[in-house]
Parts: C-alpha cells; sequence; structure tokens
C-alpha cells in the first residue's frame, strides 16, 4: 500500500516541479499580462519533461490563474496572474450591493490610473496599449477573447502607472465584476462602447492629455455601469 501510495504521490511531484519552473521563467523573462509562453514542445524540450508532463503543469498553473490556455493559440501570461478565484471573499458579500460597490471603487480609482499613466507612460507602454486596442477591434461580441482582453487592456493602464499595487488590484476588480452574473460583452452596442472607450483611453495616454484620459475613464466607467444594468434589468 505505501508503494502505490508513494507512486502516486510521484506522479504528482514532476508536473508540479515543471509548473514552478515555468513560473521562475515567467518572472526572469519579465512576461507580462498577455504575452504568449513557447510552445508545448518547446517548453518541453526547454525542461526536459515529457509532454504529458508539461501539460499536467499547465493544469495546475491554470488552477492558479497563472495562465490562460485558448485552444488553437496558444498559453498565455494570465492577467491576473497569481490570483485566485476570488481573493477578496466578495463571493460571501451581500451581492445585491456587489456590483454598485464594485463600480463605485472603479470610479475612484480609474480615472486617477488614467491620469497617472498619461504621466508615466513609456513609449513600449503606449504600444501595448495600442496592440491591445486593435486586437480588441478584431475580436468578436460575446467570445472569451473579448473578455480576456478586457482584463488585459485596464491591466495594461494600469501598468503604464509602474505602481505594482495598482497593477495587482486592477485585474482582481474587473475579474471580480467578469465573475458577479453580469456579462455585457454579448450586447453589440455595449461592445462598441467599450471598443470606442479604449481607444480613447489608449489615445489620451498616448498624448499625455491628463484631463482627457481622466474623462475617458470616468465615461468609461459609467458608459459599463449602465450597461450592466440595462442587462440585469432585462433578465
Amino acid at each position: 500500500m505505501r508503494r502505490d501510495m508513494n507512486e502516486y504521490q510521484n506522479m504528482d511531484v514532476l508536473p508540479m516541479a515543471t509548473a514552478q519552473k515555468v513560473k521562475t521563467m515567467i518572472i526572469q523573462r519579465e512576461m507580462k499580462p498577455g504575452d504568449r509562453l513557447p510552445t508545448e514542445k518547446e517548453l518541453a524540450d526547454l525542461f526536459g519533461v515529457s509532454r504529458s508532463t508539461l501539460r499536467e503543469a499547465m493544469k495546475f498553473l491554470r488552477a492558479e490563474n497563472v495562465v490562460v490556455i485558448r485552444q488553437g493559440s496558444g498559453t498565455f501570461v494570465s492577467a491576473g496572474t497569481g490570483i485566485g478565484e476570488d481573493p477578496l471573499g466578495l463571493h460571501f458579500t451581500n451581492q445585491e450591493k456587489l456590483i454598485q460597490n464594485l463600480f463605485e471603487t472603479r470610479m475612484l480609482i480609474e480615472p486617477q490610473i488614467a491620469g497617472l499613466a498619461c504621466q508615466r507612460a513609456t513609449p513600449q507602454d503606449v504600444r501595448n496599449l495600442q496592440l491591445l486596442v486593435t486586437e480588441m477591434d478584431r475580436s468578436e461580441v460575446n467570445s472569451p477573447a473579448s473578455a480576456e482582453l478586457d482584463v488585459q487592456f485596464h491591466t495594461a493602464v494600469a501598468e503604464c502607472t509602474h505602481n505594482e499595487v495598482l497593477i495587482r488590484v486592477v485585474p482582481i476588480i474587473i475579474e471580480s465584476i467578469r465573475r458577479s452574473h453580469v456579462e455585457t460583452h454579448d450586447d453589440p452596442e455595449s461592445f462598441k462602447r467599450a471598443k470606442r472607450s479604449h481607444a480613447g483611453i489608449c489615445k489620451a495616454i498616448a498624448e499625455g492629455d491628463f484631463m482627457e484620459a481622466k474623462f475617458q475613464a470616468e465615461r468609461h466607467v459609467w458608459e459599463t455601469l449602465n450597461d450592466v444594468k440595462e442587462t440585469e434589468e432585462r433578465k
């Protein structure tokens, strides 16, 4: 019986060790949310493991929200890297007030983040934002890609501030809204407004227009809140 137990334990040890190596690689290469990882074969060769072991390792990483696996596209660094399903314990709060509270929080911090981004964004930061705006413009309504790109965009705006706390906090808030019964990306008009707002925020940051960036961010939060309320009323 003990030998059998050891066999089961050994089955998990190698994938877990491989998962840790992938985490180390992400840190050492300074990979950002949305960056694509090397292919399955490349990673298996890099770490000297079988592809089946690597797949098991990726399951661990996906469960920890370190990576996002998109069928046909590859494996990407998660926008909420290292963030669990409910890090703030919001699942146990009053759900009727949760959405309103989350949007109040966004209204307080996102315009300020956009303004700070104008002052600190590097040319590479701006290029990252522009790329995400382009990718979202090409994405389809009500697709997993569009929802993930939304989180990536708001995280990228926070990254423009080069404030590690904001970079960690923003995806938690955005993910919490996504997981709280509401999703507005299945409505074509709402999706169109979100894309327009993202483009406006990106343009203002690229031009270093402090007031315009704050205005665009504030309008985006209000429009999204209104879209969420309309979606809830239609249920």
